[in-house]
């Protein structure tokens, strides 16, 4: 057999395994998390300790971000049937201009959101898109880099036994 084929044969059989190893979330350092900020397509200022005693997620993402496109509707559908816990969907563009037109463009039922540049710059966000998993106290509990496997029944249960406990 053709080495190529081989380790085209081989990428199939672990590229599969390699992906569901990464639907773990990290755990994260219990720290509290900076009081961030954004802005809504108000252009109204929100701080991340304005919100009531309610675990949180955080979803980094920006219209730029081709995986975005495809994850959004996912998480807006993960959010529907997960009220109890806050999600907050934060873009990293830097004009709210190409949140709102990306929101419409996919014509996604969805507030646009922007972190403030500073806060955005201090976090140093690794990849979007990219998740951070807060107790009702902004406590860090845990991150999820890359694409989340939002509507699958393990990693929902993963999600909820972090932040509901």
């Amino acid at each position: 057999m053709n080495v190529m084929i081989k380790k085209i044969l081989v990428a199939l059989v672990f590229l599969p395994l390699c992906s569901m190893a990464l639907a773990e979330i990290d755990a994260g350092d219990q720290q509290p998390v900076p009081d961030l900020r954004w802005m809504n397509g108000q252009g109204e200022e929100h701080r991340l300790y304005e919100i009531g005693n309610k675990p949180k997620l955080l979803h980094f993402w920006a219209a730029w971000c081709i995986p975005c496109r495809e994850e959004m509707p996912e998480l807006i559908q993960w959010q529907k049937e997960n009220q109890e816990i806050e999600v907050l969907a934060l873009s990293l563009d830097q004009k709210i201009a190409q949140t709102k037109h990306f929101i419409k463009k996919y014509k996604l039922d969805m507030s646009a959101l922007q972190l403030n540049e500073d806060d955005s710059d201090a976090l140093g966000v690794p990849v979007v898109p990219y998740t951070l998993f807060l107790s009702a106290d902004n406590r860090l509990l845990g991150t999820y880099p890359g694409i989340a496997p939002w509507l699958e029944a393990d990693f929902t249960a993963e999600v909820r036994a972090l932040l509901l406990k």
